[in-house]
């Protein structure tokens, strides 16, 4: 799991400063979690990801195939 500070989830976290993406590993952490948070869809998770400035990351877009790949299944 990524190291999260207080700046970061006031900077890049989505309501309430949850699931913050300030860097590749948050991002990573933030899509493995996304299904643990409360009052927040494991879809918005993955949105928010996608949006954030390490979206277009190799690695991150990777793990957002597969998470969404994985989620279809779940249907």
């Amino acid at each position: 799991m990524a190291t999260v500070r207080e700046g970061d989830r006031k900077k890049t976290g989505m309501k309430g400063g949850k699931y913050p993406v300030a860097t590749v590993a948050q991002c990573l952490s933030a899509i493995k979690l996304r299904h643990h948070g409360k009052g927040v869809s494991a879809s918005s998770v993955l949105a928010h990801v996608a949006r954030s400035k390490h979206g277009k990351n190799p690695r991150v877009q990777a793990a957002l195939k597969k998470a969404r790949e994985a989620d279809k299944k779940k249907k």
